[in-house]
């Protein structure tokens, strides 16, 4: 039952005899109205207040459960990303140190081919130096034996043209003497016949006593410019030697033969020969041999000077031979 103010204030009792007093009533129930009004007032100051609490409490609520979803959530997505993060960071960490690895492997058989490269090239270069050497080594060993037989040569032909030349002026001296001894012949012979039969026969004995001591002095002299000068292999001159041969002494040493007829047989065994021209041709041999010679003292002397300068170039090491040290 609601009871308000106005039920109050407006309730009416029965009277009775000997009933209550109504000013005591009436004040009383008017005190209480106003104590009930001011009751409901609060009562529904109090709904209000706790409509808005409870709206507030709500309000608070969704924003707690909000904020507590949004906790929830952040907590989960920073554990998704914290894991995320984590499974990122170790592929990548796992990435890198495989990336590393291969790198490192690569670097080392890319070093290793290049070291391996590098020596079989410093090898190759190494036996190419080495015979190359050995090549320069053998071709000036050759060069010198070829020098020294050139030299050997151009001195055995500069002694045979020498004594050549020596011959053919000899004997050019000899036909010289000859046929003035002719001359004088012929003049005893018109002069008197018997006294120049008897100088011809003596003039005769002394050429053939000259002819005998040049022949003599000739063996000698070549004897004496062998000895003095080994020939190690023999050049192939001219036959000159065979050219000039001595000069025939029985038909001068005849004494029964007239003075006419020894002059005849004279001139006929001293016949003109090529001399001069095989005497040009052995000093223009000697000529060629002797350039020759110079061309490879020059070839030599070049070789020298390279063989020098790749001897300094080498990397010098102590003791040994000269290939040890280049090795």
């Amino acid at each position: 039952m609601k009871i308000s103010p106005i039920d109050i204030r407006q309730h009416t009792f029965e009277k009775v005899f000997r009933g209550y007093n109504v000013d005591e009533v009436n004040a009383f129930l008017n005190s209480l109205s106003q104590e009930w009004e001011r009751i409901m007032n609060e009562q529904k100051m109090l709904k209000m207040q706790l409509e808005i609490a409870e709206k507030e409490l709500n309000k608070l609520k969704d924003v707690e459960m909000t904020l507590f979803r949004t906790l929830k959530t952040a907590e989960d997505t920073s554990g998704q990303i914290t894991e995320q993060a984590n499974k990122a960071a170790e592929k990548y960490l796992q990435e890198s140190r495989q990336k590393s690895d291969e790198l490192l492997n690569e670097a080392k058989r890319k070093a290793s081919m290049l070291i391996q490269d590098a020596e079989n090239q410093s090898k190759y270069i190494k036996e190419e130096i080495l015979n190359e050497l050995k090549n320069q080594d053998r071709d000036f060993k050759a060069m010198e034996k070829y020098r020294d037989n050139l030299i050997v040569q151009l001195r055995t032909l500069v002694s045979t043209t020498s004594e050549t030349v020596d011959r053919f002026e000899k004997k050019f001296n000899k036909d010289s003497f000859l046929q003035k001894m002719e001359e004088v012949t012929q003049q005893v012979a018109e002069s008197s016949p018997e006294a120049g039969a008897d100088e011809a026969v003596a003039a005769s004995e002394e050429v053939l006593v000259g002819e005998e001591q040049s022949q003599e002095e000739q063996p000698q002299a070549e004897e004496a410019t062998e000895e003095s000068q080994p020939v190690e292999e023999p050049v192939a001159e001219a036959p000159l030697d065979e050219e000039v041969p001595p000069p025939a002494a029985e038909p001068i040493t005849e004494p029964e033969s007239t003075p006419e007829e020894k002059p005849e047989e004279v001139v006929a065994e001293v016949e003109p020969e090529p001399a001069p021209d095989a005497a040009s041709e052995a000093m223009a041999e000697a000529q060629k041999v002797k350039k020759a010679v110079q061309e490879a003292n020059e070839r030599l002397e070049k070789s020298n000077e390279a063989r020098a300068m790749e001897t300094s170039a080498a990397p010098k090491k102590g003791g040994g031979s000269f290939f040890d040290q280049i090795n």
